[in-house]
């Protein structure tokens, strides 16, 4: 084994770290510990691949997974480029050599071993991968296939779900390859019920088969001939003392080879394990915007509630006006049912785009794919085979043009106005769009709407106003089509309409000009489902990136005038520290817009200051004198 004895062992990984416990009772196979200290070794390049790996990381938390395949190809793009020093090979072997050594054995399995796996709160079984029956000249190719499974769709995904950090150590258990007669799992207590007793399963030779399901087990009973050959007896000491060790319920995965029970892994039981066990078809769909019944409203993910009942009002407004709703569902399903065609047909036939809107968990929202795509990319997310995922999927439709509707007063008195923009809804929300400002009440300046759209904008506008207050509606405009999406609450005071259309938030302020250089990331967390129209978000949300804004701007001998391209929705988080905005262009009615005139902050769209107002300039925003 490692000698590990003065390292804290609360610092080593979990299924390490009980197996060397346990290891002073009980057959474990010669083992040691992979840590990124060797790995930085044996690669040229790891510490600085690790860094871009935990970058995009980081992205996929920040933007809950809206770019989640775009992030995942830099991911294994990353992974593809590390490079074995030149001494690798050499440097793996005697590091392997010390095991053979020890157990005499030259076949190795290469395994898992993060510090979040196999603990009490997250088990994280079959999320990363073992190779078994690995020769002293496949140990760098095994190596790799465990770094890399760290770093797959799944491995993110359920590290997000569970808050483990981006920057969780690599580290990988090198073992001597048992060569069982027969292997297998042991529960503490029976899976199905969790009522206390040992219950063991097992395969002829390896148990990888088991785990994975792609064996069908036998039991192990009182009539069972295993037992006259000591394996239950030794299988029930390995588990009370993991049991007792872990402090609850365990498994155990377990060989037995010439006459003795190795243990090969211990972990807690963390999961239900009776939907583990049940791998038949579960498949349910849902209409998003019907009543829904009180046993699926319990157990729906927030999210996926946050849908129904905010969305629903507006929806049924919507479908007295509208011929064609957009499809909207909750999917109840298990990856067995992706695998029945006439189930995957269902899905596919409640959408018209040729794009779609997936939020599958808190970890992926808001991710649009070709719809030709959604069915690959369900089965992708869904590989725990057991389990039932509760989902939303909603046609995508960017169309011609997005408009936001609102009542507003202007010079002319008070009128329900449209905020429209060939750039397409989501980037007027997020602060990107171009956008112009008609007058639903005057056709004379409208030069893109027929008049029976605009009929059916102010019918909507009106009654939702009439029902849910002060609100602004979110519309699509497709084929000629207008589809409401969404409706928001504005707590701000009315918003007075200035003649030129440039005001976004009525103010005066003095302060010195910082402008702000958009990158893609800010583009990329104004997109966030994290974006909140009501709250102003906390630059931690967001990394570095605008800590450094800020850092900035605190050495500023005046409060900070932001000038920026767009009033991108992320750029919310800088409001503590600024004292105005100056955009080049914008949507009025764009989330960071509502909360500007919600905490008085004057704010206006005037290219001529964007382009020659410089950085760290003394200037007086007065909104008054902006037409």
């Amino acid at each position: 084994m490692n000698n590990l004895k003065e390292i804290d062992a609360n610092s080593l990984p979990g299924k390490f770290r009980n197996m060397l416990t346990l290891s002073s009772e009980h057959p474990v196979p010669e083992m040691k510990l992979i840590t990124e200290a060797e790995l930085s070794q044996w690669f040229t390049n790891f510490s600085a691949v690790k860094q871009q790996l935990l970058e995009y990381e980081k992205n996929i938390s920040i933007t809950s997974g809206a770019f989640l395949n775009r992030d995942m190809k830099n991911i294994n793009a990353a992974l593809a480029s590390l490079i074995w020093d030149e001494q690798s090979f050499y440097n793996v072997s005697e590091f392997a050599r010390e095991i053979s050594k020890a157990d005499g054995g030259s076949i190795f399995a290469v395994r898992s071993a993060c510090i979040a796996e196999d603990m009490q709160k997250n088990s994280f079984a079959g999320i990363y991968d073992s190779v078994l029956n690995v020769r002293p000249s496949g140990l760098q190719d095994a190596i790799l296939t465990v770094v890399k499974s760290f770093y797959s769709l799944r491995a993110v995904i359920e590290k997000r779900q569970h808050g483990i950090s981006e920057a969780a150590a690599v580290n990988i258990i090198i073992q001597r390859m048992v060569e069982p007669e027969f292997s297998g799992v042991a529960f503490s207590c029976d899976p199905l019920t969790g009522r206390e007793g040992l219950y063991v399963e097992y395969v002829s030779g390896l148990g990888d088969g088991l785990v994975s399901g792609e064996q069908e087990p036998q039991l192990l009973d009182k009539s069972d001939e295993l037992r006259h050959r000591d394996a239950w007896a030794q299988i029930k000491e390995i588990v009370s003392s993991a049991k007792m060790l872990l402090g609850g319920h365990v498994d155990i995965e377990w060989a037995y080879e010439g006459g003795i029970v190795w243990l090969l892994q211990a972990r807690m039981v963390t999961r239900n394990y009776e939907s583990d066990l049940d791998k038949s078809p579960r498949f349910k769909l849902w209409q998003l915007y019907d009543d829904l019944p009180t046993s699926l409203l319990d157990k729906i993910p927030d999210w996926a509630l946050y849908f129904h009942k905010k969305r629903k009002p507006l929806a049924d407004i919507a479908r007295r006006y509208q011929e064609i709703s957009p499809g909207a569902v909750i999917l109840e399903a298990n990856s067995s049912s992706l695998s029945d065609k006439e189930c995957c047909d269902l899905i596919l036939a409640e959408f018209q785009s040729k794009q779609v809107v997936l939020d599958f968990s808190d970890a992926v929202r808001q991710l649009i794919i070709k719809k030709s795509e959604l069915i690959p990319q369900l089965q992708e997310l869904m590989r725990d085979t057991g389990r039932t995922h509760t989902v939303v999927i909603r046609d995508f439709i960017k169309g011609e043009y997005g408009l936001i509707t609102r009542s507003v007063q202007t010079p002319r008195g008070e009128e329900l106005i449209a905020d429209i923009s060939s750039d397409g809804l989501l980037a007027m929300n997020r602060g990107s769009a171009v956008s112009e400002i008609i007058s639903l009440d005057d056709m004379s300046i409208n030069h893109v709407l027929k008049q029976s759209n605009i009929n059916l904008l102010k019918a909507v506008t009106a009654e939702a106003l009439e029902n849910l207050g002060e609100v602004q509606i979110e519309w699509v405009q497709a084929n000629s089509l207008l589809y409401a999406l969404d409706y928001s609450p504005v707590v701000e005071s009315k918003l007075t309409l200035s003649q030129g259309g440039r005001v976004m938030s009525q103010g005066f302020a003095r302060g010195r000009a910082f402008v702000i250089t958009v990158t893609e990331e800010i583009e990329n967390y104004s997109i966030a489902p994290s974006m909140s129209l009501n709250e102003v978000p906390d630059i931690s949300a967001y990394g570095r990136l605008f800590a450094n804004i800020v850092d900035e701007i605190e050495q500023l001998d005046a409060p900070a005038i932001i000038i920026a391209k767009r009033p991108y929705a992320a750029l919310a988080s800088l409001m503590p520290w600024a004292s105005g905005f100056i955009f080049e262009k914008g949507s009025l009615l764009c989330h960071l817009g509502v909360l500007l005139r919600e905490k008085k902050l004057p704010a206006i769209c005037d290219e001529s200051l964007f382009s020659n107002l410089g950085h760290g300039e003394l200037y007086v925003l007065d909104s008054s004198h902006i037409n």
